[in-house]
């Protein structure tokens, strides 16, 4: 299997999709490293893969701060050896409205979601430019295809995130360097159960994905070296055919959906 003995790691480990990719790679007997900023919670996931015989090292660590990532994976290194794979899978989502724009959010939300993997890509980078090989991976989302209201900031974040991924894919691919864009739909995670108090009601309307179909998927594109992955089919499929909609289309669609959510009745309609 080709994730035996490799060194993985991963932001946003303890929890959601991150966790269970975790979970995978580790049967799949690759040696994970974590990352989170939730240290409880970390060190218990840590010890659960421990005690099935999987090696691991976790290191607590805010993605926002850079210091804070170059010290985890030195510290990952250390344990691990140089990672063969990246997966930034942290990520954290607020609901705002035009009354509220709660610029702080957008601040923490574009650290989390966007810097934080770039900090991450560069604190683990020059090891694979210099064996000339590695993998690394962004789980964006399909907010990230076209601006979901209410969200704009988590849009704006995942958007920059791909972007700045298929940037860094046309100048790595010569160097045996693979770059992995995932936009998944919604995943039944803690992060979809936030948003759905945030919102009002629930965002996937009971048909959001198990974490464990999303990873099996992830895992998946990350053998496969694919450019990307979109799942559920469906979903993806009306996400990127969205692209052709003119703006007045696509506003009305979405005051349609959307109109639903006790959000969009705060300080006035849609």
């Amino acid at each position: 299997m080709r994730f035996s003995g490799q060194v993985v790691i991963i932001t946003g480990a303890a929890s959601g999709i991150g966790q269970e990719l975790c979970r995978l790679l580790a049967r799949h007997g690759a040696r994970i490293g974590l990352v989170d900023r939730n240290k409880p919670e970390l060190d218990a996931f840590a010890e659960e893969l421990r005690q099935t015989g999987s090696v691991c090292a976790a290191v607590p660590a805010d993605v926002r701060q850079r210091d804070s990532v170059h010290d985890a994976v030195d510290q990952i290194v250390g344990a691990l050896g140089s990672p063969d794979i990246l997966i930034a899978s942290a990520g954290i989502c607020r609901a705002s409205t035009v009354h509220d724009l709660r610029i702080s959010d957008v601040e923490e939300i574009i650290g989390a979601n966007f810097l934080g993997m770039v900090y991450a890509i560069e604190a683990i980078l020059p090891a694979m430019l210099g064996r000339r090989s590695g993998q690394i991976v962004g789980i964006s989302s399909m907010a990230a295809l076209r601006g979901i209201p209410f969200e704009p900031a988590y849009s704006a974040s995942k958007a920059a995130m791909s972007v700045y991924l298929e940037s860094l894919r046309s100048e790595l691919r010569p160097l045996e360097i693979g770059v992995t864009i995932v936009f998944p739909g919604y995943v039944q995670t803690p992060l979809l159960a936030e948003i759905n108090g945030m919102m009002g009601s629930d965002m996937s309307s009971g048909r959001a994905s198990t974490k464990e179909a999303a990873a099996a998927k992830i895992m998946r594109a990350i053998e496969r070296r694919n450019a990307y992955a979109y799942f559920p089919r469906r979903l993806a499929l009306s996400a990127r055919l969205s692209h052709f909609m003119p703006p007045r289309m696509y506003d009305r669609v979405m005051r349609r959906i959307f109109s639903r959510f006790s959000i969009s009745r705060r300080g006035g309609r849609m």
